[in-house]
């Protein structure tokens, strides 16, 4: 079980945004972020901004300038390498990870209550549908995300209402404990599944209500088909995996 702890102890943490084609929503979140963690916590933060494979130097230059830690994914630009190339690169001193989204969805102003959450359990999520929680998705996307959900808590017994959010702390050392394999969006359900064996299914989450905003600028990576294959094809791999 986690230890107690309260969010104005010397918490370290460090923020993961895997971001490709985000830079004119990170100008305004990277502020932000820098804000709300200064103001939840007194210990050592960091921001990683996972980029493609190949930035451009404009690029690095903007984000260096907005005080993010640059790492390029490797060794494809797929969020499945740009989750993993994230955890590798957070330095050991850190306590805590939080992943977010880098395109205005999930709102920096959430951060100190999942800091807050932090010392009574293993995983913290910002969710949408526990109560209190809310979506800016239309009816439509909200249903097949909620029957998404369901699938996995049922077949994988995980514990949670919302396993898909991208918006979770972790400990720093329980994520460089896993091996993660997969390769598109799914890996956000095969990290909790690959954290719930490492805790010998006994993973303690605590979900944090918050509202999924619409993103701020640009168009979404997530094509439809090819989401919905890749999650139910994950389902069933994980769902009869011997792997540890």
């Amino acid at each position: 079980m986690p230890e107690d702890s309260t969010s104005t102890g010397c918490q370290s943490v460090a923020v993961l945004m895997p971001a490709l084609d985000e830079l004119p929503n990170l100008r305004t979140l990277l502020p932000d972020i820098h804000r709300q963690l200064a103001n939840a916590t007194s210990g050592l933060t960091a921001i990683y901004v996972i980029v493609e494979t190949s930035p451009s130097d404009y690029l690095l230059e903007a984000l260096e300038q907005l005080r993010a830690k640059v790492v390029s994914r490797k060794p494809t630009d797929s969020f499945g390498d740009a989750i993993r190339t994230g955890i590798g690169a957070v330095d050991p001193e850190f306590d805590y990870v939080i992943v977010m989204d880098a395109d205005g969805s999930h709102r920096p102003e959430t951060i100190p209550r999942l800091l807050e959450a932090a010392g009574h359990c293993d995983v913290a999520i910002a969710s949408r549908y526990t109560p209190g929680g809310s979506t800016a998705n239309g009816p439509v996307l909200t249903v097949m995300s909620r029957a998404l959900n369901l699938g996995y808590r049922i077949v994988l017994g995980l514990e949670c209402s919302d396993i898909s959010t991208n918006f979770k702390l972790y400990r720093r050392a329980d994520l460089q404990a896993i091996t993660l394999q997969c390769q598109a969006f799914d890996i956000v359900e095969e990290i909790l599944f690959r954290l719930r064996k490492l805790h010998n299914n006994q993973l303690v989450i605590a979900e944090i209500p918050d509202h999924f905003a619409q993103r701020n600028f640009g168009e979404t990576k997530r094509k439809l088909g090819p989401f919905i294959v890749a999650y139910f094809v994950t389902l069933i791999r994980l769902r009869f995996s011997r792997e540890p």
